[in-house]
């Protein structure tokens, strides 16, 4: 039974919504036109004044319309026998005995198993005595009408425009732009206006366009110390299983669900406990997640114009873009201690502290192919 507290699937709106089509087929769902509204090869990344483009090599990224998106997955999720309530909000979760009761508005639920998907609040994780994610960044996005027709993805870096975080720019396609950014001061709505009005590019490329939608969400980075106890199962934002460098977290938070399902089953019937699960998902991200993590401190302490200057003239930039995997940026990238070893070196630049941590971690290609999917 998934019990959803809104009113319909996918609404209300919160995700950037760039998804690639490897991420797509490792969490089985198809390229399907109901749900991808665009498709891009490259991006241009701004930060300080230097300029790069990035070129997605093999199969586009996809921009997905995550309301139609998330219908598709509750369809088919009906189709193998999950019952969908839609306005049951869970306000409590309660252990009883071996089981649980879960407490809607209108209604309890007793089960063996409680799989929590609430998304970036993680209340009931925290109710239950878990922790939530490390880290949350308030976010705010608009879809914007009557824009320059674009062919990348704008990423713009540095804390002059989203402290701690970025900004982006999504081309949706006949003269539609997706524009957002998080940061770690709050204070979205006045930086995305300043943004929108101010910034050199992106006040040119919407010049004359109008505003037609605008949400706003919570960006989670980092997973807390443990996602389950006993039958209480996290997942998702609520566990923080998002990419640490992006915050992006479709991908992440279904191959983690996929894990979830498969464990509760064996609880059911008996043959495992929940701590199963804990290992799973850290075998399958945990060493993305943390070294992710570590490499994104770098780069939101360090001058990020600087080093993406650096990474270009050391070529590493061009190494990236044929070997790093769009849903896995850092472990893809260890499987090449060449390149680990160069991006190591280009950090020592930066913050030698940090960096050398950084090294101590990288040559590890036998261990992180065992936990590469």
């Amino acid at each position: 039974m998934v019990l959803e507290e809104h009113a319909e699937i996918g609404r209300p709106r919160h995700c950037a919504g760039l998804v690639s089509g490897e991420g797509l087929r490792l969490i089985g769902m198809p390229c399907k036109s109901e749900y991808v509204e665009n498709k891009v090869w490259k991006a241009l990344v701004v930060a300080d004044g230097f300029y790069v483009e990035l070129k997605k090599l093999g199969e586009p990224v996809y921009v997905l319309n995550r309301e139609a998106f998330d219908k598709s997955m509750a369809d088919r999720a009906a189709s193998r026998g999950a019952e969908v309530l839609l306005k049951k909000r869970v306000k409590r979760v309660e252990k009883v005995g071996d089981g649980y009761v879960v407490k809607t508005g209108d209604g309890s639920y007793a089960c063996k198993v409680v799989i929590d998907g609430e998304g970036a609040t993680s209340k009931l994780a925290k109710d239950i005595g878990l922790e939530g994610p490390r880290l949350k960044l308030p976010a705010l996005q608009v879809e914007v009408k009557g824009c320059v027709d674009l062919d990348e993805v704008l990423v713009i870096l540095g804390n002059d425009w989203a402290p701690g975080f970025f900004s982006w720019v999504i081309p949706l396609g006949g003269g539609w732009l997706r524009v957002g950014l998080a940061s770690i001061v709050g204070y979205c709505s006045s930086l995305l206006m300043r943004l929108i009005r101010r910034h050199p590019i992106v006040s040119k490329l919407l010049k004359g366009a109008e505003v037609k939608n605008r949400y706003g969400g919570i960006i989670v980075i980092g997973p807390p110390r443990r996602a389950q106890k006993e039958g209480f199962i996290v997942v998702g934002d609520a566990a923080g299983q998002t990419k640490p460098l992006t915050g992006g977290g479709v991908v992440y938070g279904a191959l983690c669900g996929y894990l979830a399902g498969l464990v509760a089953s064996g609880i059911i019937a008996g043959e495992v406990d929940a701590s199963l699960y804990e290992r799973l998902w850290r075998t399958l991200l945990g060493l993305e997640e943390e070294l992710g993590g570590l490499l994104r401190r770098v780069l939101v302490l360090g001058d990020v114009g600087e080093a993406l200057s650096l990474a270009s003239r050391s070529g590493l930039l061009s190494l990236i873009e044929r070997n790093a995997h769009y849903e896995y940026h850092v472990t893809s990238m260890l499987k090449r201690p060449h390149l680990s070893l160069l991006g190591s070196l280009l950090l020592a630049l930066l913050t030698p502290a940090k960096a050398f941590k950084y090294f101590l971690r990288a040559p590890l290609p036998t261990q992180v192919r065992s936990k590469f999917v």
